[in-house]
């Protein structure tokens, strides 16, 4: 826990903390400007925060200083020197602020969260413990989003901080990360199509080509025939022989072609390097003016994202393909080695070869089509599917966090009033979420709620510490007050508040707020710093 702060140029230079409920303590003429929300920043400050060193007006008026702070652990406490502004610099130090080595303000909240047991996944110290030290200045205690860091701060980030805390996030972040795996697939391979980098057919060409392929393959058996008839000038007593070798040797060789063919076109994919081609086009431009260098480079972009989808298919691809061509190729030297002494002049009719390989490129083509459209319309399965299926993820882990939390915060506001009344409402759906109490929009109510849910947060979560200013505090009724602060005490975790001293609060308040109190301000001499700028003496 934080046990103190210290810094030389406050009135009371040191200020000691305890486990449970920490009050400072204003007057009861509610007089601002003496250090209330000023040392609850500098709680803040002591864990890792950099509002207070941002302050225009504590370096103003009080100049480069620097706050010391301990925390007490079980295996002891320890004490730290922060400069301000100069936020980034923290000191290690002895047990009087003698400085002992310099660390990182990262070094320095990771070392919290290690002693806090607060490492859960993709959560940073700051991210979580930062949310609930909600004080004037932080723009963190609007009581109608709760969740959210900063009003600036979208609603879906604040959403995931939450479930990070209760450690729920991590099974979602699979989810996403094949999700948005899935989705830049599927996008980079449609904006390829778009410019024209690989064949784009409908369903209807699809089919089209599936029966044009049927028919061409046949077309391909008749031409073999031929091929095999285009025998000529052979021994009549080897002529039998010879045939069957040339019916062999056909196909064999067609095969061989056509994995030349597949071969240096899988070559030409995967020897095709990518360079810097910004200069060129600027270039260009030179001499074309009008030329869109934006579009050309976006279009190199996509080029290098549509290869890499490729790369490990095609490397797969070359290599059986070579092996296959090296069996082909075996098999056709044996035979022409066999039919080299039997045949004295083949010759083979040039119009049915060249009819031949025209036939081949056509099928060649509307199976390259095809194979284009499959592999889109897997993408765009496997992009619907993992879609799906991190909806229905996200929907199992928020709504196993708000059923938990609405839970705790209808046991925790059935404590603070004598009669029933309604408990606040966290809803978590789509990227938004909604915070409210049902039947009542005031303004004590919306911050009691506020209240109501930082306390279910502490006790279900491993959340260290509560920060409350008296901005939100005095907005609640008396009673709801009173019960408040008992359960601050029962929350088993520190928490530390501002307040005012009223003469309306009962005398059980009264008796709880001096109790816990350990600091009390006051104006002409006794505010934080011993005086307040805003009211300085002439």
């Amino acid at each position: 826990m934080l046990s103190e702060i210290y810094c030389d140029k406050f009135y009371q230079k040191t200020i000691r903390f305890r486990e449970g409920l920490n009050v400072v303590l204003g007057t009861p003429d509610a007089d601002n400007s003496i250090g209330k929300s000023t040392l609850l920043l500098i709680v803040d400050y002591a864990f890792g925060g950099d509002t207070y060193a941002r302050a225009s007006d504590i370096v103003k008026n009080i100049g480069e200083h620097k706050i010391g702070f301990k925390f007490q652990f079980e295996d002891g406490e320890y004490a730290f020197l922060r400069a301000v502004p100069d936020s980034a610099k923290i000191w290690r130090c002895d047990s009087d602020y003698g400085p002992l080595d310099l660390i990182a303000k990262e070094q320095f909240t990771e070392w919290l969260s290690k002693k806090y047991e607060l490492n859960l996944y993709q959560l940073s110290f700051r991210d979580a413990v930062g949310r609930y030290i909600r004080v004037y200045g932080k723009d963190n205690y609007d009581e109608k989003h709760p969740l959210n860091i900063t009003s600036k701060e979208p609603n879906q980030k604040a959403k995931k901080a939450l479930l990070k805390l209760f450690d729920g996030y991590k099974v979602l972040s699979d989810y996403e990360k094949v999700a948005n795996e899935a989705k830049e697939e599927c996008q980079t391979y449609k904006k390829a199509q778009e410019n024209n980098f690989i064949v784009k057919i409908g369903k209807r060409q699809y089919e089209k080509n599936e029966k044009e392929v049927t028919n061409k393959k046949k077309e391909i058996e008749e031409l073999t025939q031929k091929l095999d008839k285009g025998l000529l000038d052979i021994d009549t007593s080897a002529s039998e022989r010879a045939i069957e070798l040339k019916r062999e040797l056909t196909p064999q060789k067609r095969m061989r072609s056509k994995l030349h063919n597949k071969i240096a076109l899988l070559d030409e994919n995967l020897n095709y390097t990518f360079s810097e081609t910004t200069e060129s086009f600027e270039q260009l431009k030179q001499f074309f003016p009008s030329v869109n260098v934006k579009h050309l480079s976006e279009i190199e972009t996509f080029h290098k994202k549509i290869a890499t989808i490729f790369d490990a298919e095609l490397q797969e691809e070359r290599k059986r393909t070579q092996k296959q061509l090296d069996e082909v190729n075996k098999d056709i030297q044996l035979l022409e080695n066999e039919l080299s002494g039997l045949i004295k002049n083949p010759n083979l009719s040039t119009v049915v070869l060249q009819k031949y390989a025209e036939t081949l490129t056509q099928i060649e083509k509307m199976q390259q089509e095809n194979e284009a459209y499959r592999k889109r319309v897997l993408l765009d399965e496997r992009n619907k599917t993992a879609s799906k299926n991190l909806e229905r993820v996200q929907k199992e882990q928020y709504g196993g966090v708000e059923a938990t939390i609405n839970s705790e915060m209808e046991r925790i506001n059935a404590t603070l009033y004598s009669e029933k009344a309604n408990p606040p409402i966290l809803h978590l759906e789509g990227n938004s979420y909604e915070f409210f109490t049902q039947d009542d929009t005031g303004t004590g109510i919306a911050y009691k709620g506020l209240v109501v849910y930082d306390l279910a947060i502490a006790s279900l979560t491993k959340l260290p510490i509560l920060v409350h200013d008296s901005l939100i505090l005095k907005q609640i009724s008396d009673e709801a007050v009173e019960n408040i602060l008992a359960r601050y005490m029962e929350s088993g975790k520190q928490v530390i508040i501002s307040l005012h001293k009223h003469d309306s609060y009962s005398k059980r308040t009264a008796e709880i707020l001096e109790k816990q109190c350990v600091l009390h301000l006051a104006p002409n001499g006794r505010e934080l710093f011993g005086r307040a700028w805003s009211r300085q003496e002439t």
